[in-house]
This record gives C-alpha cells, structure tokens and sequence, in this order.
C-alpha cells in the first residue's frame, strides 16, 4: 500500500514501538503496533449482512460507460531489481522493516510484468496505475540509464496494446540515495534534480502516457520520514517536524513546475493533452466525543493539516497554512483532477499531555470492523470525502487508491462492494467520479511493515513468485461486467 504502515506489535516491543505509537497518534494514521483489532470486530467483519448477500445489482447501473475499472501499484513495492534508492539501503538496515525482509526482489514484476499484465487483463481492467522509480532511471546523478527507460517503454507498451490505460506516477516516496544525501526535499535548491528526471520522463514517456499522478501521499511521506521515523530518513522529534514542514512546501512548489512541465512538453512534442493530478491520502477524522467541543476541535485541525491544507495550497497557486504566507507560487490551480486514496477514519480525542501532538490522540478502535491491521473499515467515509472535495475544488474526481489488508479474503468483496456503492451514490448525486483503483493488484512489500500485510487481489507465494487470482478478484470481475452492461 501507499501509506499507512507503521509496526507490527510482534516485532515492536522497544522503546522505538512507544515512539511509533506517539507519532501514529498525532498523525491521525492507522498504526498496526499500537491498535490490533478486538475479537468482536474482527468476527464482525466475516458476516455479510442480509443486504448484501443478496447480492444487489441495481447501484451498478450509476457507473457510466466510460468508467475507469482500475488496480494500482508502486514500482518499488513490486520490481525488484533497484539497488539505488532510499529504500533498497533502509529496508536492508536491521529493526527497520517488521519482518527483516528488505525490498531488493518484492515481486519480481520488473522481469514478470509481461505475465502480470496477462492477468490484470483476464480480470477486465480498463486502467492501471503505476509508478517509476527515479533510482532506477538516475542511479548516480547525471547518469540516466537508458535501458532502463526503453525496459520501461515496453511495459507502458504492453498495457496500451492490452487496451489498458496507464496512469503514471512520478514520485511514490522513493528516492535515490544520492539525492536522499543531499537533503532530499527539504531543500527548494534540490528540486532542479528532481524536475530534470520529470523532465526526461515526461520527454521520453509522453508519446504512450498521457495521465499523470504527480506526486503520491505527499503528506503520509512528510510524516512518516521526517516526524514519526519510521521512513527514511528517519527523522523525527520538532527538528523533524519543522523538517517536515519544508518537505510539503517544496512538493507543492514542485508539484507547480511538474504540472507546466507536462503540459509544455506534451504540446512541444505534439504528445496527446496530459491530464495531470495528485495521489493524496485522505482520511475522516471524527470527534471522539461528538458533543465533546475540545474533541471537535482537534478534529478539525487534523483534518484541515492532513486533508486540505496542501492541496489547497496546488488549488490555489498560493502556499496556505504552514507551509507559506499566501506566498504565491503558481498561476491558479496546477492539477487537472483529484485522486484520493482511501482506507480508513481516525477518531479523534483531545488530550492535554500531547504537547507535541497538537494536543491529538486517537481513539482505539473497539466497536467496528477493522482490516488485518486493525485500520476501521468505513465505507460512508469515502462518500462523506468525495462531496468534501467536490464542494472545495469543484474538480474530476478519481478513487486512485482503495483496499483492505485480508489475507483470508473473507471480508475483500465485501470492502469492495461497500464502497462501490458509496462510489455509486455520490455519482447519483451528480458528483464527478471517473474511476477507481484498487489497491493493490497484487501483495507486495509494505514499507516498514515488510510482507506481512496482504492487500492484493493476486496472492503471491514470495518464496516461488507464483501468483494465484483470489476469489474477491473474480467477484470484482464480475461487478465490472455488470457495471458495463447496465451502465448509462
């Protein structure tokens, strides 16, 4: 997944545990080492209501005919291969990953992509959202690999013959050691290297992709690198925070000069009209005590800090809260649409002793279903963030990513379904929604968390890489189908 791992309780019983605990309680963010679901929760999430046993079709007729079926994934949690990034040094660092399993192999998919492509379009996926990892393609600064890149041609290649439409993102938290050494994003100075690579991208890409995720979760990256430690660099503590800080107002600036370096690009090189977005977790943040006028307050700033305060800052051209003074870096908005990636809400509580947390604690999770790593499954919440956006930016919207962590599969259709149907609402509702991705096609490494979590509509046996299609994945199947002959 894009984000929300932290520890896992089995391997977290140090003083580094107590610390996650802190950082995942100011963050607002699921933490699987400090909140493992109750016994009552999960045998609730392995019953299917009545409702949805029956399997209703009608809510599939909301979807138009031009819906974008998607799965996602990111290069460094499936490729394998690429010794040069951040996180092919940190995953290899003892105490870093739950399992101490490091990212050097993953899936394979780089040298298998041809195969899991076959699959993906066994499975009726019209759209597909990937990444590519600068490390790869600049392993040494100045130094682009081209076989790299025409190895990467191919696989955009192959999914346009496969008439499956490829949504490319550009930065997905990894970087390259070498510009990790260098500060990184937390200097604006840096940002030169980084554009160069969009550059080169762009220039050498544009002819087989036209749709673009920017930069992905550009807030979880912020935190979980520089204030909670758990990323490198690993930094954290109010040095960190500030770091952080640095860290959202350089993205934003970037995100800027990468939306007018696609556009420019595309129209110099007669490429077709990019369309250009950012991946941005989003998140409920509900007062744990409703009535409670210090919960609600907290809520609100969390919500505000980890929902709004970037994007409104692209929306804008001007730098909001934090991050700058209205400080203006762009002429108007630089996204063409919205991509939110999904999973969870946070149950806020006001608590005097987190200083440093701006005051935020987070409510165990102990009357409804969770995920296997004990994350809420809420499926109003997509509904309730999807007229949020709608009403703040008036923008096209895309599900760029959404799943559960299920390695049984007894509760992934039923997480599908769900929040389909709330998908199916809002676009009742007249809400802009032009597609959803699941995440993620296949299992594959999750960050700090290792191999444990298994989000994947393909099940992989990492010790063969055999891959085996679950049974949710051919339930999805089927809703597509009858999405697509019932549709508008």
């Amino acid at each position: 997944m894009a984000s929300t791992e932290t520890r896992s309780k089995k391997t977290k019983k140090s003083a580094k545990k107590k610390a996650a605990k802190k950082s995942t309680a100011r963050s607002g963010l699921r933490s699987a080492g400090s909140i493992a679901a109750p016994a009552a929760a999960k045998k609730k999430t392995a019953k299917k209501s009545p409702a949805s046993a029956s399997r209703p079709a009608q809510w599939l007729t909301a979807f138009p005919k031009d819906f974008l079926w998607g799965t996602a994934t990111c290069a460094t949690q499936i490729d394998g291969g690429d010794l040069h990034s951040d996180w092919a040094k940190f995953s290899q660092t003892p105490g870093r990953i739950a399992d101490g399993k490091d990212c050097l192999v993953a899936c394979d998919h780089w040298n298998r992509f041809e195969d899991d492509y076959k699959l993906m379009k066994s499975l009726s996926f019209n759209a597909y959202r990937l990444g590519v990892d600068w490390s790869r393609m600049e392993p040494r600064p100045g130094e682009m690999d081209h076989a790299a890149l025409n190895h990467f041609r191919g696989m955009l290649d192959s999914l346009r013959k496969k008439s499956i439409r490829p949504l490319l993102t550009l930065n997905h938290f990894t970087l390259p050691q070498w510009w990790l050494e260098r500060g990184g994003w937390t200097k604006e100075s840096n940002l030169e290297n980084f554009l160069n690579f969009v550059s080169y991208i762009v220039e050498n890409v544009g002819d087989l992709v036209s749709e673009y995720t920017t930069i992905n979760e550009p807030n979880v990256y912020a935190m979980f690198s520089y204030m909670d430690g758990l990323w490198p660099p690993a930094k954290k503590g109010l040095s960190g925070y500030f770091q952080s800080m640095k860290v959202l107002r350089n993205m934003a600036i970037a995100q800027g000069r990468m939306y007018d370096i696609i556009h420019e690009t595309h129209a110099l090189k007669g490429f077709a009209r990019p369309y250009v977005g950012v991946a941005k977790h989003v998140r409920i943040f509900d007062p744990a005590r409703p009535d409670n006028r210090l919960d609600k307050d907290r809520a609100a700033e969390a919500e505000y800090r980890f929902n709004y305060m970037w994007t409104d800052s692209i929306h804008d051209g001007r730098l909001q809260g934090s991050l700058g003074k209205n400080e203006k870096f762009h002429d108007g908005p630089c996204w063409d649409f919205v991509g939110l990636n999904y999973y969870s809400r946070d149950r806020i509580r006001f608590r005097a002793s987190a200083i440093a947390h701006l005051f935020i604690s987070q409510e165990e999770v102990k009357d409804a279903p969770t995920n296997d790593l004990g994350w809420e499954i809420y499926p109003e919440g997509l509904y309730r963030l999807l007229h949020q956006f709608h009403d703040r930016y008036r923008l096209p919207i895309r599900i760029t990513e959404n799943g559960i962590a299920d390695a049984s599969d007894n509760r992934r259709e039923e997480f599908l379904m769900a929040h389909l149907q709330q998908i199916a609402r809002a676009l009742n509702e007249g809400i802009s929604v032009e597609g959803y991705y699941y995440w993620s096609f296949m299992d594959n490494f999750e960050w700090a968390e290792g191999y444990g979590p298994r989000f994947g509509l393909v099940e992989i046996d990492y010790e063969t890489q055999a891959r085996k299609v679950r049974k949710s994945a051919q339930s999805l199947k089927k809703m597509i189908a009858q999405a697509r002959k019932s549709s508008r």
